[in-house]
């Protein structure tokens, strides 16, 4: 009987992998045919029976695991720039991190001057996030004696985080001519700088504070 349950748990299993293989190829497939098809026409006018007609597929299958293709599309983002991005970067790390998300980029330019460049909400908001938490880290680190409200360090954090997003977003718009490590390593030269100054006028501003008391 312990031999039947043991041979029962491991089909359950292996059942349960080759779902989420099988799930995976689907998402793969779709992610590949918006991609191809976006190199010959513009994102807005790319339809969903255009996708699923570019690899085979139905439209019940693109509907079982996206919801529109806004959805496939920030998968994509996600499977193929952001996973990575996230892994580990800290903003000692920042410019490596950064140099593998534009590289990534512009290995595949046309895919992302379509879709950023005409779509730019969901990759910017990726970006902010991770940029937002990384400024966070470096103001925290700065702030040792802990003068600096939450409040004010998540609003810088947020403000620098929106600037940097910016500033990829008009590279992606302008042609991406400046180089992946150019780019990365400006970013964070620039950032290093900014949340110095912010930490620094903050600080002087407490202690003018002081003065007046």
């Amino acid at each position: 009987v312990c031999l039947i349950r043991v041979k029962a748990v491991r089909n359950h299993i292996l059942e349960r992998m080759h779902s989420m293989s099988d799930s995976m190829i689907t998402k793969r497939a779709l992610a590949a045919s918006l991609k191809e098809l976006v190199r010959r026409k513009s994102f807005e006018k790319i339809s969903v029976a255009d996708i699923t007609g570019g690899c085979g597929l139905g439209r019940q299958a693109f509907y079982y695991h996206f919801q529109d293709k806004f959805e496939l599309l920030n998968w994509i983002y996600y499977q193929e720039a952001f996973a990575e991005l996230c892994e580990g970067i800290t903003f000692e790390n920042w410019p490596e991190h950064m140099y593998g998300l534009f590289r990534i980029m512009q290995e595949d330019a046309a895919f992302y001057r379509n879709t950023v460049g005409s779509q730019p909400e969901d990759f910017t908001e990726y970006l902010e996030s991770v940029t937002s938490a990384l400024f966070l880290e470096a103001i925290e680190k700065l702030d040792e004696q802990k003068r600096i409200p939450g409040r004010k360090k998540e609003f810088y954090a947020r403000f620098y985080a929106h600037g940097c997003s910016g500033t990829v977003l008009e590279w992606v718009r302008g042609g991406m001519k400046l180089s992946a490590r150019e780019l990365a390593d400006d970013l964070y030269s620039l950032a290093k700088d900014s949340e110095k100054v912010a930490f620094r006028l903050y600080s002087e501003e407490i202690s003018n504070r002081d003065e007046m008391k």
